[in-house]
């Protein structure tokens, strides 16, 4: 038996206020340490998305792994138009940036308050040692205001930022940026970008959800099956019984 393992990905959630949510699913891998199955749609359209104002163009990626030696894999997100996102060698999120994606968060008077980035996505893996690792990656991301057509960078994203970051634009916005949870020695969940809006009918945008393990170390695997346990036995009896008979006999042959 090989060690068990999973993981799952959603590249992003949006939730209006009054309850409405807009999903792209999630994905999920599993193997039990022969057989992977993946499960959910790895590279949804932007149509799963329902009837939502919030992105209009670009690509939602949620890929997942897991394999048949206690590793396991998953990284999910967001990127412009003609990006690209998938699993490469070692579990390793393989990421080409396209265009540039828009989120428009809401409005501020006759401001447009928009989420600009060429990529945001988080990653993770996760052994059955075991252990778990996690990032995000925010590519040339941003938080702009525009009037009249003309835009102003309100808050510039860190590319690579520390495990809970907290950031904000006082009065509209609140963020987490690689946000990390823990069930457990061995599991870890990431999220890319968490984002919360103060009014307005958005409520929040979470973009990057990965999460991998907890992973398990396969059963060892006795040397002699217990089926054949009685057998063994058995002959074990029969061979001292053998060597008793022969002691007895040469015994006798000595008194007479």
């Amino acid at each position: 038996m090989a060690d068990t393992s999973q993981s799952s990905a959603s590249a992003l959630q949006i939730s209006l206020v009054g309850g409405g949510l807009a999903s792209s699913g999630t994905a999920s891998a599993t193997n039990d340490g022969t057989t992977e199955s993946i499960s959910g749609n790895t590279n949804p359209p932007l149509a799963v998305l329902g009837g939502q104002n919030v992105i209009s163009a670009g690509v939602l990626g949620q890929y997942v792994r897991a394999y048949n030696d206690g590793t396991s894999a998953a990284c999910a997100g967001v990127l412009g138009s003609g990006g690209a996102i998938t699993i490469g060698p070692g579990g390793a999120c393989t990421v080409t940036p396209g265009a540039e994606v828009t989120l428009t968060l809401g409005t501020n008077g006759l401001a447009t308050i928009d989420l600009v980035a060429d990529a945001i996505y988080s990653e993770c893996t996760a052994t059955s040692s075991p252990s778990a690792t996690g990032t995000a990656t925010l590519v040339n991301a941003r938080i702009v205001s525009t009037v009249l057509g003309v835009p102003t960078t309100l808050l510039s994203l860190p590319a690579n930022p520390a495990p809970n970051t907290g950031l904000s634009v006082p009065g509209l916005l609140n963020l987490t940026l690689n946000g990390q949870s823990s069930s457990g020695v061995g599991q870890l969940t990431v999220t890319a970008l968490d984002l919360s809006a103060l009014g307005g009918s958005l409520a929040s945008v979470v973009i990057g959800l990965s999460s991998c393990g907890a992973n398990a170390v396969a059963p060892p695997i006795p040397v002699i099956p217990l089926a054949g346990a009685p057998v063994a036995l058995g002959l074990g009896a029969l061979a001292a019984g053998t060597g008793g008979f022969l002691v007895s006999r040469r015994r006798r042959a000595g008194r007479s």
